[in-house]
């Protein structure tokens, strides 16, 4: 007796569509940090800027399959962290992201934090700063901005969203 498995219409149509996106951020439309590297902010003080294939974001390590642009600038007396990283390929990516929102979170949140290969966001608070954590499955590249008042924050992300 042969086993078989038979696939409804919908059930292929998904499947087609699951291998699709995965195919799609593959690929290669990535998007590399190099469009981020002039990012200047309206109304901030840059105070340093770097990038590297490694790094540090927060207490969380960049393996060297990521180029990381990390980017300081000061507003209102405080500090705050840009970083934005350029992954490889989808995979790698969504590794870091589970790790990076496992760090400051319970698993429970890192769980539900994305939606895998497409979309992710995090946003909580850790020794008194803020964080806003967010990737884009479609070009591999992953964002975070740390600092101490979310209303900045925000902005920083707006702004980053809009370059």
């Amino acid at each position: 007796m042969r086993n078989s498995i038979n696939f409804t219409k919908e059930s292929k149509i998904s499947i087609i569509i699951a291998i699709i996106l995965i195919a799609i951020t593959t690929i290669g439309i990535s998007k590399p940090i190099d469009d981020y590297i002039e990012f200047s902010p309206k109304g901030y003080e840059e105070i340093s800027r770097i990038v590297t294939r490694n790094g540090t974001i927060i207490n969380t390590t960049v393996s060297d399959t990521g180029e990381h642009l990390e980017m300081n600038f000061k507003k209102n007396g405080g500090l705050y962290e840009v970083h934005v990283v350029h992954f490889d390929n989808p995979f790698t990516l969504l590794n870091f992201w589970y790790t990076f929102v496992s760090d400051y979170s319970d698993g429970l949140a890192a769980t539900f934090s994305a939606i895998p290969f497409i979309y992710g966001e995090y946003n909580d608070a850790y020794m008194k700063m803020q964080i806003s954590a967010w990737y884009r499955g479609v070009n591999n590249l992953f964002f975070v901005v740390y600092g101490p008042k979310r209303s900045v924050i925000n902005d920083l992300k707006l702004q980053l969203n809009r370059w």
